[in-house]
């Protein structure tokens, strides 16, 4: 499928009986998939957060495409002394709770421009704070978008958790991250939420007019989390089953 399961953190409860965060990590081959996330990160006017081995702590930079190619602009001298001949000089771009592992393949301008060409697979990680399962066609899950009440736009979900959820945009939409939208909602095959959601992140998907957004839920009460608490469950049980060889019968 291009995106290939690499570790999956845990979920712990501290003293307090709350939920600490978590990291979901990928490895995504995917290269629509990476387009779409290099473009995420290249949006965020305040930019990355850049580690390596060699440096003391994360330095800042912007993230660009330019020519076929991604470009990371440190933003501040000095610039680390990065070997000239070194090669696939292993990064860790910061941004948020998401984190990017990928390599960069030559330095110029003295080390302040790094060229990542374009990654044909990077590792993906990102921070959360509640197990978050991924949604096929056939579910019985759809999102309804309402934020104009003369023009109800419908989305196609991919994941799901308590706190939030991703969606396919049918078309490019005035939105923007930060913003928030009410009312959504959300039909699951036990019953529909009604509630507002902020959007986290919103890019574009090259190959399609599809936007991909991340957003999390305003407000929940009790029965709708309930609600999608239950339907997670019973889905994570589904997820099992499929991945249980079937028993073979003793001679």
């Amino acid at each position: 499928m291009g995106v290939t399961p690499n570790h999956q953190g845990s979920v712990s409860m501290n003293r307090a009986g709350e939920t600490s965060p978590w990291m979901c990590y990928e490895v995504l081959l995917d290269p629509q998939r990476i387009q779409q996330l290099l473009t995420q990160f290249a949006a965020d006017p305040a930019g990355v957060a850049v580690s390596h081995a060699a440096l003391a702590e994360p330095v800042p930079a912007q993230l660009r495409s330019e020519r076929d190619e991604w470009i990371l602009q440190l933003r501040q001298p000095p610039f680390p002394p990065w070997a000239a001949s070194s090669s696939d000089i292993q990064l860790t771009l910061s941004q948020g709770g998401q984190r990017l592992q990928t390599s960069c393949h030559r330095v110029s301008q003295g080390g302040q421009f790094l060229h990542l060409d374009l990654p044909d697979c990077v590792r993906y990680a990102q921070l959360r704070r509640e197990s978050r399962v991924s949604l096929e066609q056939g579910t019985g899950v759809h999102l309804t978008l309402q934020f104009d009440p003369t023009m109800p736009i419908s989305a196609e979900p991919f994941d799901l958790s308590e706190g939030g959820l991703g969606a396919l945009l049918p078309l490019e939409m005035p939105l923007r991250s930060g913003e928030r939208l009410c009312p959504v909602i959300l039909r699951l095959p036990g019953g529909m939420v009604e509630t507002a959601v902020d959007i986290r992140f919103l890019a574009p998907c090259p190959a399609t007019s599809n936007w991909r957004m991340g957003a999390r839920f305003d407000q929940l009460d009790v029965e709708q989390r309930s609600l999608i608490r239950g339907f997670l469950m019973d889905r994570q049980r589904e997820m099992r089953r499929s991945l249980t060889p079937p028993r073979v019968p003793a001679n």
